[in-house]
């Protein structure tokens, strides 16, 4: 039971997170830049690519659906 809610509830944050980055895909990538220089250069990577952006937003909710709403 306890698997099944922690699966929802990721699968809600990824759903969140795919419809932001598929509204806004260049903000979005750039409010994520904090830590390491290689994870900077890699969201820069996707801010400068929204296309690409928003392929993997589109992923992302499909998966959250999937989490969320599958057996």
């Amino acid at each position: 039971m306890k698997l099944k809610t922690v699966r929802r509830s990721i699968g809600l944050l990824l759903l969140v997170d795919g419809v932001r980055a598929l509204l806004s895909p260049t903000e979005h990538a750039r409010s994520l830049q904090f830590g390491p220089p290689m994870i900077d250069d890699i969201l820069d990577y996707f801010a400068e690519r929204p296309e690409l952006t928003r392929r993997f937003a589109i992923g992302e909710i499909v998966l959250g659906l999937w989490m969320t709403w599958g057996r």
